[in-house]
């Protein structure tokens, strides 16, 4: 194991236990941290499940313990609480001029200039790494929607068999409604003017208008809201939905949930795409349907250009 430096970068070499061979590990001193080391040497070696810093007076360093700061001390890497390697910074790099690790024996006079620089480098390596992330999250959100697509295609198929059975069984409801109410309005105006005379007639229409408030009453107690035909067909729609999907064992609230997250990737792929969150000029404000006239939300805009 041992420390060298050349053009900015700190190379750590470190023998990995599972090969028993010396790996080298490429360090930026102004953005590397220890969380950065540790990650590399998690992804060299498999068989190292646990990485821990120490400082020279036992101390466990953070992930976010930048490394510059890290080549002012001495400090121990464990691997997997059975190697320890000790290292000593300061005198392995002593013949390395001071500047070239941003370090002046007149600190107060370039601390701003340093402070610039490693500002400049910081704001760089942001940039560079924001479009990487960028990319690498829109890969792995458009991936998830391919494999919903195919999760969502054979339940689709099923769930627009149930709807259409559902559907047609709500409007054979509704059409037998209007039956039954054209069939109580003839048979009452067939005992007023054939059979009976109004006067015998009226209590019978009376009761039978007094049941029918207590029916829609009744339903009001059961469902707890407002009698409304555009409610009932909703009702009768589900209830049948439900009823059949259990006879062909459909499951409805996976199909839910796979469709949920469905709308929610497509809606993180829209702000991905969004203008400000790429730092690109927004298009003109606010969008606007061809068709309609109406404003568009920009995200459901966006979710449209894909």
């Amino acid at each position: 194991p041992g420390l060298t430096f050349s053009d900015n970068v700190l190379i750590l070499s470190l023998v990995l236990p599972s090969r028993s061979e010396t790996c080298r590990f490429y360090l930026n001193l102004h953005t590397a941290t220890v969380g950065h080391l540790i990650d590399e040497i998690k992804n060299e070696d498999h068989g190292v499940e646990q990485v821990q810093l120490f400082h020279e007076n036992g101390q466990i360093l953070s992930k976010s313990f930048s490394v510059e700061a890290l080549m002012r001390m001495k400090f121990t890497i464990c691997l997997n609480k059975q190697r320890t390697y000790l290292f000593d910074p300061i005198a392995n790099l002593k013949n390395v001029r001071p500047k070239s690790f941003g370090w002046s024996k007149n600190e107060s006079d370039d601390k701003a200039q340093m402070t610039s620089t490693n500002d400049t480098v910081a704001a760089l390596y942001h940039a560079i790494n924001v479009v990487k992330l960028y990319n690498e999250k829109q890969l792995q959100l458009k991936d998830e929607l391919e494999q919903l697509n195919k999760q969502l295609a054979p339940l689709e198929i099923i769930k627009g068999k149930l709807a259409s059975i559902s559907q047609r069984f709500t409007s054979r409801c509704v059409w037998y409604g209007l039956a039954g109410m054209a069939f109580q309005v003839g048979m009452l105006a067939h005992l007023t003017w054939v059979d009976y005379s109004w006067d015998i007639v009226e209590p019978i229409s009376y009761f039978i208008a007094f049941s029918t408030s207590m029916s829609l009453y009744a339903v009001y107690l059961l469902t707890r809201s407002d009698f409304e035909y555009l409610h009932l067909t909703d009702r009768l729609f589900l209830r049948k939905f439900y009823r059949e999907s259990k006879k062909v064992q459909f499951d409805v609230a996976y199909y839910n949930q796979l469709k949920n997250r469905f709308h929610a990737v497509n809606t993180d792929l829209a702000r991905l795409r969004a203008p400000l969150d790429l730092s690109l000029p927004a298009p003109p404000q606010p969008f606007r349907s061809k068709i309609s006239g109406e404003e568009i939300n920009p995200i459901n805009y966006y979710a449209t250009q894909r």
